[in-house]
C-alpha cells in the first residue's frame, strides 16, 4: 500500500554552473586510448540545433569534479574555442573498472523540448531506521519530457513517515505541470520493510 509523501522539486529553474566547463576540441583520428592514458576523455557535444557534431576532449580530472557537483539533470555551461554552450551530461560510458571512457553533451536552446534522465533524492531515512525499518532502493531515476527550463534538476522524495511495506511508485510522483513522465508509472522506487525480516 502506497503513503502519501511528501515530493519536493529542487530546482526547477534554468541551472547554470558559476564557472563554464572547458573543453577543447578534438581530432576524430586521434588514438582514444592513448588520449585517455594522457588524462584526457574523449566527448562529443550534439544538438538538433548543431550543424554538426562537435568531437571534444576534456581533462578526466576535471570532468569527474563537474560530474560530482552536477546532477544528470543539471545544465552546464561548455566552453569551447571562447564559445559558450548550455549543454546537458546525456551519456557517460565506462569500462568495467567503472572508468569514464566517454561523454556525450546534448547543446540545448532555451525553451527546447528535450528528454532527460533525472535523480530521485531520498530523505527521511534516519526516521525510519529510529524505528528499525530498512527501505530498500530500487531505480532511482525518472525520465522526463518537456521544456528544458521546467524540467527540475532532482526530485526529492520524503519517507520519514512511511511505515513496513510502504511502496513508492512512479505514478507517486508530482511533477511540475508541461512535463511528461516516460517511465512505466508501475516502476517501484523504494519499499520499506522491517529489519526484523
Amino acid at each position: 500500500m502506497s503513503c502519501n509523501i511528501i515530493y519536493k522539486v529542487m530546482k526547477e529553474v534554468f541551472i547554470m554552473s558559476n564557472l563554464a566547463f572547458k573543453v577543447y576540441e578534438r581530432n576524430v583520428k586521434a588514438n582514444q586510448s592513448k588520449l585517455r592514458k594522457t588524462g584526457q576523455i574523449p566527448g562529443i557535444i550534439y544538438g538538433e540545433f548543431l550543424d554538426h557534431t562537435i568531437p571534444i576532449k576534456m581533462c578526466n580530472a576535471e570532468l569527474r569534479r563537474m560530474l560530482r557537483k552536477n546532477n544528470s539533470g543539471s545544465i552546464i555551461e561548455v566552453e569551447l574555442d571562447d564559445k559558450k554552450f548550455n549543454c546537458v551530461v546525456k551519456d557517460v560510458q565506462k569500462n568495467n573498472l567503472h572508468e569514464i571512457v566517454h561523454v556525450d553533451f546534448q547543446y540545448i536552446k532555451p525553451n527546447e523540448v528535450i528528454k532527460m534522465r533525472i535523480p530521485i533524492k531520498i530523505i527521511g531515512q534516519e526516521n525510519l531506521e529510529s524505528r528499525r525499518l530498512t527501505l530498500e532502493t530500487h531505480n532511482l531515476f525518472i525520465d522526463l519530457q518537456g521544456n528544458v527550463e521546467k524540467i527540475p534538476e532532482s526530485i526529492e522524495i520524503n519517507v520519514s513517515d512511511m511505515n513496513v511495506d510502504d511502496k513508492v511508485l512512479i505514478e507517486d510522483i508530482v511533477i511540475p505541470e508541461d512535463i511528461t513522465i516516460l517511465t512505466d508509472p508501475k516502476t517501484l522506487l523504494a519499499v520499506v520493510s522491517s529489519q526484523y525480516i
